[in-house]
């Protein structure tokens, strides 16, 4: 147990101070919320904000006991303002339109990668009804995946319903106040004719072309400008309409406020981009404060997580997507990324380097810390109790994974014996799953992400260094590739002597090994050679062969 502020885990002194917050504002109930414009593919930042909430407001109910309401609002009303580039081109004529009155994109063409996935999962996509659930759908899946549980909230639906009208009334009548408000907070000088709220357009359907130009109290003046934004062209029609009942949005910056009015919101942080003077956050506080008369909520301004020092974008697709990123390693080794790291420290994760060797390190060392298995700082074993999906794991014999990462390439292997040896007893049932799933996640960074002295996975094109074999050493390939086809249930300890055997009486043993090697894998070394050609695709090496016979010829 942790028994002073000194050792406290940054989630539990996050939430301390929310509660002494909601003592002295009088604060009756909770409800933490965060949100998401889903304008493409997302990208693993925006899993930093949705994994921080959920800790948020579990650990708030788990230190009062009492259930804490807790939200995720996707802003599908917003505008496609950007083209992603992995969008069909035709999709360029969506822009200024929202996101919700979008055609969903085909699965081919939306940036998602859906190689080896079922039709069953495939099928929510296929029946999303616009471009803001499809993308929505693929975070929400991956969120859920790291155990967050936050309820969906769709705005469009918020706006359809109703439950925005009263906010719209407020911000409209005192759009006097809010160009005051954009003075002083962000010395930003408004028209007189300035009001902070969007139409869609009756005749051309666009929401990001439309202009307000008035309101007498029950319907707004608007006019659709043909070049009012480089990206939408207005279709030039004036009219009226009421604001209600989803016929339009507020502008971003009163739409945000606007959220935490309607749905009582009291706990939302955002990204630093959010929070520098005169920002967003200012605004919407100040908002709060003079216009729709609510306390601000909560702030907890959190930093970014990089890929390779790289910030993200969902709409330019730069990055990569939440969906990608989960696949890497276990649930709770994932969200264990983000739990053990304090929210106002950046995150910089690059996969191709040992950066998920060494989080699985932490994360096991975190769990012997928890199970009182090995000293350290308690805030590492919170880190992996939080870091669980259920209940907290029993003891148990945790495999390294850098190690079998290494040594699952090795046919020669069984790989329970040598963590056998390891451990100092059989592993148990619990410990053989633990290892079969920790081989699944080797597989992947092995094959697509491992630095080269990690990688002894036969490669599917002709390695560069495979061209600097010999004709005698790619005659020997073929002898060793015949040999196969005449006895193909030979054991590898057979397999292994008849090579030595071979190579004594034709190329000698060293530039014989180094030839199977280079031509498999690039390298002049790797597992015992008979184990490893018994573990290759028969066609494969069948081709490999082939293709070097071609060189020679060339």
């Amino acid at each position: 147990m942790m028994t002073n502020q000194q050792s406290q885990h940054w989630v539990d002194k996050l939430v301390d101070g929310i509660l002494k917050w909601q003592a002295k504002n009088g604060i009756l109930t909770l409800h933490v919320d965060d949100m998401k414009t889903p304008s493409g593919r997302v990208h693993v930042g925006a899993l930093r904000g949705v994994i921080l909430h959920d800790l948020v407001a579990k650990v708030l109910s788990e230190k009062t006991g009492q259930a804490v309401a807790s939200t995720y609002v996707f802003n599908d009303m917003d505008n496609m303002d950007s083209l992603p580039g992995y969008l069909p081109v035709e999709y360029a004529g969506h822009m200024g339109r929202s996101l919700d009155k979008i055609p969903a994109p085909p699965l081919d063409q939306s940036g998602i990668n859906f190689l080896g996935v079922s039709d069953e999962k495939k099928s929510p996509y296929q029946h999303a009804t616009n471009m803001g659930e499809f993308y929505a759908l693929d975070f929400i899946e991956a969120f859920r995946i790291l155990g967050c549980s936050q309820e969906i909230v769709w705005s469009h639906q918020l706006y359809q319903s109703g439950k925005m009208d009263e906010v719209i009334r407020q911000a409209l009548d005192a759009v006097a106040k809010l160009r005051k408000v954009y003075q002083k907070v962000a010395d930003y000088q408004l028209p007189e004719q300035w009001y902070p709220f969007q139409v869609t357009c009756e005749q051309c359907g666009l929401t990001g072309s439309t202009l307000v130009t008035g309101w007498d109290g029950e319907q707004v003046s608007y006019i659709c400008q043909e070049n009012k934004v480089e990206w939408a062209h207005g279709c030039g029609h004036a009219g009226k309409i009421s604001p209600f009942g989803g016929n339009g949005k507020l502008l971003w910056k009163v739409d945000w406020p606007g959220h935490w009015k309607a749905l009582g919101i009291t706990i939302e942080g955002a990204g630093k981009d959010h929070t520098s003077a005169g920002g967003s956050r200012d605004m919407a506080n100040a908002i709060c404060n003079q216009v729709f008369q609510i306390p601000a909520p909560f702030d907890i301004p959190y930093e970014w997580i990089l890929i390779k020092g790289t910030k993200m974008s969902s709409s330019k697709g730069i990055g990569t997507s939440a969906r990608d990123f989960i696949s890497l390693f276990p649930p709770e080794v994932g969200r264990f990324l983000f739990v053990n790291k304090q929210y106002n420290q950046v995150i910089d994760f690059d996969p191709t380097t040992m950066a998920i060797p060494d989080l699985f390190d932490e994360y096991d060392q975190a769990a012997k810390i928890y199970w009182g298995q090995e000293q350290g700082d308690t805030r590492l074993g919170r880190s992996f109790e939080l870091s669980q999906l259920g209940a907290t794991p029993q003891p148990h014999f945790l495999p390294r994974f850098r190690d079998l990462a290494l040594w699952m390439q090795y046919p020669e292997l069984d790989l329970a014996t040598e963590f056998k040896k390891i451990k100092g007893s059989a592993l148990t049932d619990q410990e053989r799953t633990e290892l079969a799933t920790r081989v699944e996640y080797a597989k992947i960074w092995v094959r697509g992400y491992a630095p080269a002295e990690y990688q002894f996975i036969a490669t599917n094109q002709l390695p560069e260094e495979a061209k600097t074999l010999t004709a005698d050493q790619v005659n020997f390939l073929e002898q060793i590739n015949q040999h196969l086809a005449q006895n193909a249930t030979t054991l590898p300890e057979n397999l292994q002597q008849w090579i030595f055997e071979a190579a004594k009486t034709s190329l000698g043993s060293k530039p014989a090994f180094q030839a199977i090697y280079l031509a498999y894998l690039g390298k002049e070394a790797g597992p015992k050679a008979a184990w490893f050609l018994l573990s290759l695709d028969p066609q494969l090496r069948t081709e490999r062969i082939n293709q070097l016979k071609a060189l020679q010829k060339g």
